[in-house]
């Protein structure tokens, strides 16, 4: 084999992720077989949004180019020898993929995408209007759910007790209204600063600033469902309520922010495009400094 075909090899991790992803593997098939295609031509015959389509093709970005003077996509060399390894059946992939296929369980093909939705933020990804609107509308649910059950919201942690009068800090007598709505604002602004800011620093992944607020925003919604809850079962009585209730309330509260985990998993592995494992070691360390800041703040 030659030097130049051994360069252009896919490896496995690359082969499996694309063969994993009908999206990717059909980009590949439609240029190997039809030539350079344009933006609107691979939209038109993959049927997907814009979003989602950009998602891909950034994923593909070894294997695909776009050619200067045409702007279509082509494949690269490293894209040919996929398409022929996809389409010869090489012995060896197969045994691998096989393989693989044996030690895959029912968590990461059946519960995986539900726990980390990823197909939630693709049609955000590198849409502008479409992020603005989901934080607009995420923002919105959110100030009336907090101000109508009076819990206040620190990054991903909700204070269980309802802040009913005013506090005073730093000299100023803040009524609970204006205080709830700034720890809210401050939650956004913070969670989203650290999935912005960790990925870079540890990894080297940047994510659009709007579609980072947009996917930390819309990650909170499970709490705002779980503020909702308590205070249909508990006014604003709490903590004066039985046990048991508290006990519920209590556990109904790990469940919704293991939902919200799950969100900001998917929301820092799409916009990052990086792992869902290392979009998960961002989404801990920020339920870690939510714990470390309600014992701290006020």
């Amino acid at each position: 084999m030659p030097s130049s075909e051994v360069d252009d090899a896919p490896s496995f991790e690359e082969v499996y992720s694309v063969l994993g992803n009908p999206v990717k593997r059909r980009i590949v098939e439609l240029l190997a077989e039809r030539g350079a295609l344009s933006f609107s031509e691979l939209r038109k015959e993959l049927g997907t949004s814009v979003g989602a389509l950009y998602y891909n093709l950034d994923g593909l970005k070894d294997f695909v180019d776009k050619d200067a003077s045409s702007r279509k996509y082509v494949l690269t060399s490293k894209g040919r020898a996929l398409y022929r390894a996809l389409k010869e059946g090489d012995e060896a992939i197969r045994r691998a993929l096989s393989a693989r296929e044996r030690r895959a369980t029912a968590l990461e093909k059946y519960l995986l995408p539900i726990l980390v939705p990823q197909r939630l933020f693709v049609p955000l990804y590198k849409n502008a209007a479409l992020s603005a609107l989901a934080l607009a509308l995420s923002i919105s649910i959110g100030v009336a759910a907090t101000l109508a059950t009076r819990l206040p919201l620190k990054l991903i942690e909700v204070e269980q007790v309802p802040l009913l009068f005013p506090k005073n800090f730093l000299s100023l007598t803040l009524q609970p209204e204006a205080l709830l709505a700034a720890e809210l604002a401050a939650s956004l602004l913070a969670s989203t600063a650290t999935v912005l800011l960790i990925p870079r620093l540890a990894f080297g992944a940047r994510a659009p600033p709007l579609s980072a607020a947009a996917g930390v925003a819309v990650s909170q919604l499970p709490l705002y469902a779980y503020m909702l809850i308590q205070y249909a079962l508990t006014g604003l009585r709490y903590p004066d309520v039985p046990y048991a209730t508290m006990v519920t309330l209590a556990l109904a509260l790990r469940v919704f922010q293991a939902a919200t985990l799950g969100l900001l998993t998917a929301a820092v592995s799409v916009f990052c495009e990086t792992s869902k494992e290392r979009g998960f070691l961002v989404a801990s360390l920020l339920l870690y400094l939510s714990f470390a800041l309600k014992n701290v703040l006020p």
